[in-house]
């Protein structure tokens, strides 16, 4: 089975009519083409700014449509972010991502 990028909208649909359980199980093929079949990445995920969120998205516990009694926090600095994926005196983590709540980043996040 190869990985492919050519698919047609008639193949595509064919996939959707699939029961659920057969999808699954050609799902766990794939997978175990391109990974070991019984095992599970740890990986970590750190939210780098919390709270107070001006946007309205449903389905977001942060959206400003919840009185989650969150405190603003602070969009977190490189440096610390940086410091938390080295996680010093532990081994580092298969996969380190970082979250922060919004539609899209500013310039000024990407720029660093």
């Amino acid at each position: 089975m190869n990985v492919r990028n050519d698919w047609s909208l008639a193949e595509v649909e064919e996939l959707f009519a699939l029961p659920f359980m057969d999808l699954m199980f050609r799902a766990q093929q794939v997978h175990r083409l391109h990974h070991a079949p019984n095992t599970v990445q740890i990986s970590t995920l750190l939210s780098i700014k919390t709270g107070d969120c001006p946007e309205d998205c449903a389905y977001c516990p942060q959206s400003v449509r919840y009185d989650t009694g969150l405190e603003t926090e602070e969009l977190m600095e490189l440096e610390s972010v940086a410091a938390r994926a080295a996680r010093p005196g532990k081994p580092a983590p298969p996969a380190f991502a970082w979250a922060r709540r919004t539609d899209r980043p500013s310039r000024r996040i990407c720029a660093r």
